[in-house]
């Protein structure tokens, strides 16, 4: 089951722990050898519910096999690395991010798009993160799109990694309303709209920081608080 997975993890008693924030990431890259001359030219995150399990770095590295360079990070630290040799012949060639003007982490993005989902009435069980410089403007831009529980794709949208604006609002899918209207539990918009009284019990017991946030996104939108600890807890 792909809805909200970390809180049927929870009611089976294991919680996935999310892969924290990107900009955190980048530091741990930058203290590498091949920093010098690698330059970071995306950053992805998949299946985020609100967060991924962990961030793809991809790097244009010119002393790496390839071309480039694939460094997987999760809170804050680098778990993995590899030089691909096929399938990354497009990247290499993508223009390098500028990591100063880095200031919208994922966090912040999952925000403005829930948002924007809650508005539309537009419900949604995860999120995939790409982060590139964007050809037209060569600023750093979230591109986000966003899933049922079915893995069919509900809409898409853009936001600036460098002051949070939205660059191109949430684009529904064409089949997205109308898979709303057969499907009950999806008449609510954003990702909040998909939890189940169960889950909501169950969230109630834990201090799991992820619950915590969808707490408090819960309580901005809503006015009240049934999922995760309240604050003075």
């Amino acid at each position: 089951m792909q809805r909200l997975v970390f809180m049927f993890a929870l009611a089976a008693g294991v919680v996935t722990a999310p892969a924290g924030p990107v900009l955190p990431g980048l530091k741990a890259i930058e203290s590498q050898p091949y920093a010098s001359s690698a330059k970071v030219v995306e950053i992805r995150g998949e299946r985020g519910d609100p967060q991924p399990k962990e961030w793809i770095f991809l790097l244009s590295d010119p002393s790496a096999r390839g071309g480039v360079r694939e460094v997987t990070v999760t809170d804050g630290k680098i778990t993995s690395e590899r030089t691909p040799l096929r399938g990354m012949a497009d990247v290499a060639g993508l223009a390098p991010l500028d990591t100063p003007l880095l200031s919208v982490d994922a966090d912040g993005v999952f925000r403005i798009v829930h948002k924007e989902a809650t508005k539309s009435e537009l419900g949604f069980d995860w999120i995939d993160y790409t982060l590139r410089t964007d050809a037209d403007s060569n600023a750093p831009v979230w591109t986000v799109k966003l899933y049922d529980h079915m893995g069919a794709p509900v809409g898409t949208a853009r936001i600036s990694a460098k002051g949070g604006t939205v660059v191109a609002p949430l684009q529904p899918d064409p089949d997205a309303r109308a898979r709303a209207e057969a499907t009950p539990a999806s008449k609510d918009g954003g990702i909040i709209g998909h939890v189940g009284k169960a889950a909501e019990r169950a969230a109630k017991s834990t201090k799991d920081s992820t619950l915590h946030f969808l707490g408090t996104l819960q309580e901005e939108f809503t006015g009240e608080r049934t999922i995760g600890p309240k604050d003075d807890e």
